[in-house]
């Protein structure tokens, strides 16, 4: 398949760029609006540089990646479909449930794919857990919890991340979708609210981020996020009636685990690489990487934490 690149950011050019290469697919085409760096990055793959938008999406390629600041999300993708073209989105997929929705509706209208960027659901353990969920080997499964933190003050210079309309969020847009999207991988979809806590309270670029998410079934979940906190276990468990599942280290970029259940270590995983995992299947159009309506999902749970924590009371989903 080929692609074009909206936002040649650090995660594209780290991460994604040598994951679609390693697929076995191609960059045709690249957009930033660093013109240099741009240009640099095109002439290094052998694709075409855009500093348009418009002009971009009308080149020929199949699909098109986007990482750009969030509040662009929903443009890009939107330009995107319209000219036919399948998407791959990073989170989060937009930053109000509405144009969400939108993509959601247009994605259909146009036939293309609309698929989002949550990594982890290509992490070896999360996917063993997930069996361990279905299977029921764990019991009825009780509570869930995750925690996704990591110190990263910036040190004077302005990213947009630390832009309130550009970003929309703090942790919780950074690494607190990655935890509640791990929640509906092994859960479900089937969310009934939120109740949430952040500081500071009521700001857009929030530091920590504590969410409580109940199921319909009666299962609590609870998702830590925080830009403050130094690197520690951002651990995954999973407690059932008769076993706890524990995943080491699941939030991360890179593949560094251990899968415990209760105190048996089962399995130690390195060396994998997700992000090469979610190329592949996004252009096989797999059924593992989250689609729409999971990125619409993510939409309400993030914004309907943020309205939680700020007003002080559960937001029905």
């Amino acid at each position: 398949m080929d692609f074009g690149i909206i936002s040649a950011g650090n995660h594209a050019v780290n991460r994604i760029i040598p994951a679609i290469s390693k697929s076995g697919n191609r960059i045709v085409a690249i957009y930033s609006t660093d013109r240099e760096k741009g240009t640099r990055i095109s002439r290094e793959l052998g694709a075409e540089y855009f500093g348009d938008i418009d002009k971009m999406v009308r080149h020929g390629y199949e699909a098109s990646y986007i990482s750009s600041p969030n509040n662009l999300h929903f443009e890009y993708a939107r330009k995107s479909l319209e000219r036919g073209k399948h998407v791959l989105l990073e989170k989060p997929m937009t930053l109000s449930v509405d144009n969400s929705e939108r993509l959601v509706d247009l994605s259909i209208k146009e036939g293309r794919r609309l698929k989002l960027g949550f990594h982890l659901r290509f992490h070896p353990g999360i996917k063993v857990i997930k069996e361990h969920v279905e299977s029921g080997r764990l019991g009825k499964v009780m509570a869930i919890s995750g925690n996704f933190s990591s110190l990263s003050r910036r040190s004077g210079s302005k990213t947009w991340w630390d832009v309130p309309e550009s970003a929309g969020g703090g942790a919780i847009v950074g690494r607190g979708v990655h935890v509640m999207d791990s929640f509906v991988f092994l859960l479900g979809r089937e969310i009934e609210s939120v109740m949430a806590f952040n500081t500071p309270r009521c700001q857009t670029i929030e530091e920590t981020f504590s969410i409580l998410v109940r199921y319909k079934s009666g299962i609590i979940a609870h998702a830590l996020s925080s830009r403050s906190i130094p690197v520690g276990s951002n651990d995954l468990i999973v407690f059932g009636s008769e076993h706890v599942a524990k995943l080491t280290n699941a939030f991360d970029t890179k593949v560094n685990s251990k899968l415990i259940v209760d105190d048996t270590e089962l399995s130690n995983y390195s060396d994998y690489d997700m992000y090469e995992a979610e190329i592949k299947d996004f252009t096989s159009n797999g059924n593992t990487i989250a689609d729409a309506v999971d990125g619409l999902l993510s939409t309400k749970l993030h914004i309907g934490a943020q309205k939680s924590a700020c007003e002080g009371r559960e937001i029905f989903i």
